[in-house]
Parts: C-alpha cells; structure tokens; sequence
C-alpha cells in the first residue's frame, strides 16, 4: 500500500517583506521572448525561449512545469558534484507580448536553500507542490513569496510525505502534475527510470492512498491525465527530439520525435485542451504548449 501523508511544516519565515505572487507580478521582472520551437507537436511550432543567461546555463537546469490562467511556473534544480544542492521556481506571465519572469528560491522555515531535484509541478490556487524524488510532495504557499537580500524566497509550509508497505519498493516522484476536473483534483506522478522495466505510474488522492499503480515507460519525464486519456514524455538525449505517449497504461502509443530534445514535464491549463512543457538542456530551453486534438489517437 502507498501513501501520501500530510506533515505539517513551520510558518512562514519572520522578519522579511511578504509580498506573495500579486505582489511579485507588480515587481518589474526580467523578459523572455516567443520563439521557434522544433517538434511537430508544439502548438504553433513556437514557445517561450529563456534570454541568454538561463538559455546556456550548465548550473541550473529546469525541471517541471504547471500554469493557471496563462501564468506558468517551472522548477530548476541546482546540481553541483553530482548533488543537488537548491531548487527555485519561476513565475512567468505569458500573457504578455515579451513573457516577464521572476526567480524565487525554494527554502525551509531557517531560510535555508531546499536541496532537492524538484523535477516536477503541481499548482492548485494558493498551493504549489513540488515533487520530492524520495520524499513525496512538499508544499509551498504562494501567499508567503516573500523579499530577501534584493532577492525572492519561497519558505516550505508542509508536504506529503511518501510511504509504502513493508516489501513494497519506495515510490519515487520523478515527476508530477494535477488531473483537474474530478472534484478535488487528483496528483498524478512517476518515476523516471534508465534501462530498466520497472518504471511506474501513479494516481492519488491527496491525504489517503494512491489509487493506482501502472507500469510506464523507460526514461520517462512527465506524465498528465486529462478526460480519462493518458500522456507521457520520454526523453532520448540533448540531440534527439523526445517521445509523446498517448492512450492508457499498457496501451500508450508512442509518438517518437514530435517534441523537442530534453522534454520534462508535463501540465495541464485548467479549462482547456492544451498541455505545456518544458525542455531541460543548456542551449535547448523551452516552455511550449501542445494542443491535445492535434495528437488524439
């Protein structure tokens, strides 16, 4: 049996400037800019493309994705020696001409950086989950983005705290995303696996047992439901264009090549029949949307 239990963390951080995500929009930001987007199944063949410094960087390198209302946020994780020792998230308001954006460090109630891959979204109102690969989901409030040292901090406020039965090997959130339109939405996740045949797929309510458990695909990414339909990205190297799957578990249909290399992961925009994702290599970024009747299987 797996779970997700809910822990409780400490309030946000005192004694700092709490602005929250309004007052982070009404702060001036840095442009990004629309541009071409290879793969066939990037909605309009275009996408948002970082500006040099987050475009080439080899320090930090963007992981997960979710949007509300035509604002994104993406997650970076900051590896160093092979570790990761920080993760952000950015803020990026795409409804605009020249998409603005804001940098915002993830960091627990000391203020200290929040050392872990970040590798997927979640975002519902008020409340961003970011996956933990062996710690379930921590929570984050956007009401407590808050100003430090001419920068911005996001303070842990909880999380749900992966658990599985005596024998059952540990479920690990590579990746996550939210199947909205069930009621309270349903967290959807996965385990990125290499060279191995035992990678999963998982369903759950938040606060009780994960529902279901699939089998998927090697070196998956991503993964969303929407309207009962299933769909994956897989990568295949920083040359290669990376894979989109579509269907239900056991019966995915692969469409190789159609996304640009290094997809990750994956997110629904609440209300229609669009995904947007993100890719992951330096030179190579970009957040794109793809449009779900053009690939319907």
């Amino acid at each position: 049996m797996f779970e997700l239990r809910w822990e409780p963390g400490s309030a946000a951080a005192s004694g700092l400037e709490r602005i929250g995500l309004e007052g982070l929009r009404a702060r001036r930001g840095r442009c990004a800019r629309w541009a071409a987007v290879p793969g066939s199944a990037v909605s309009g063949g275009r996408g948002i493309r970082w500006p040099r410094r987050e475009q080439h960087d080899a320090t930090w390198w963007p992981q997960g994705i979710d949007v509300q209302g035509g604002f994104l946020v993406v997650s970076w994780h900051h590896p160093e020696g092979g570790t990761d020792t920080s993760a952000r998230v950015t803020f990026v308001d795409g409804t605009r001409r020249r998409p603005r954006f804001w940098h915002v460090l993830l960091v627990d109630g000391d203020l200290q950086p929040i050392a872990i891959h970040a590798g997927g979204l979640a975002w519902h109102g008020d409340r961003l989950y970011v996956a933990d690969t062996f710690g379930g989901l921590r929570h984050f409030d956007t009401r407590d983005i808050a100003v430090r040292d001419g920068g911005y901090v996001l303070p842990q406020s909880g999380g749900y705290r992966s658990a599985h039965g005596e024998g059952e090997r540990a479920m690990r959130y590579s990746f996550a995303s939210l199947e909205h339109g069930t009621g309270t939405p349903r967290i959807v996740a996965g385990e990125y696996r290499n060279g191995t045949d035992d990678a999963r797929l998982l369903r759950a309510e938040l606060g009780g047992s994960i529902t279901e458990v699939h089998g998927g695909p090697d070196r998956m990414q991503g993964v969303c439901v929407v309207d009962g339909t299933w769909y994956v990205t897989t990568s295949n190297g920083p040359l290669r264009g990376g894979d989109l799957w579509v269907g239900l578990p056991g019966a995915l249909v692969r469409r190789p090549g159609v996304l640009p290399p290094g997809p990750e992961d994956l997110a629904h925009e609440p209300g229609s029949r669009r995904l947007w994702s993100v890719s992951e290599h330096p030179g190579s970024r970009w957040v794109y949307a793809i449009e779900l009747d053009a690939i319907a299987i």
